[in-house]
């Protein structure tokens, strides 16, 4: 009868964790450490299980910390002075570009871009496009801006 008693607040007592051992305090500093502003999931692989790292995500992201720009893709972010909105360190076009550089896509400016590069048009391409050199199946984007894949091939 003693022991029941004694073994729940025992228990507990190993239960509690320090904040500075917490996955939480973790990821928040390895989000700091990370130069670039594109952060994948694989980043935070050593810090627990895959459980555990979706909900520390999941708390930077609430912190508006971090943006889900694509699965399994996330970016730094900063909070608007006008709203409370958080946007895209950088911009979100970079960033986007950023993110097939991080997941090794090979890519090349799309053929809008490259005429305004090379002088052959006046025209400013508005919208983010490019053309895969190799594999891609995700969508990546943020709000209202999207990479977009030229001619909708995703793939050669």
């Amino acid at each position: 009868m003693l022991q029941s008693i004694i073994c729940p607040k025992l228990v507990i007592l190993h239960m509690k964790v320090k904040y500075e051992e917490s996955i939480e305090y973790k990821a928040s500093n390895r989000l700091k450490a990370i130069r670039s502003n594109v952060v994948l999931r694989k980043d935070f692989s050593g810090l627990g299980s895959y459980r555990q790292i979706s909900r520390a995500l999941q708390k930077l992201m609430t912190e508006k910390k971090l943006v889900k720009i694509g699965t399994g893709i996330y970016a730094k972010a900063y909070l608007s002075k006008y709203s409370d909105i958080p946007l895209v360190k950088n911009g979100t076009d970079s960033t986007l570009r950023e993110a097939l550089k991080r997941l090794s896509v090979a890519y090349e400016p799309g053929s809008a871009e490259k005429a305004y590069n090379e002088g052959k048009t006046t025209q400013i391409p508005v919208r983010n496009i490019v053309k895969l050199k190799s594999r891609c199946r995700r969508r990546i984007g943020y709000r209202n801006s999207e990479l977009i894949f030229e001619k909708k091939i995703n793939a050669k």
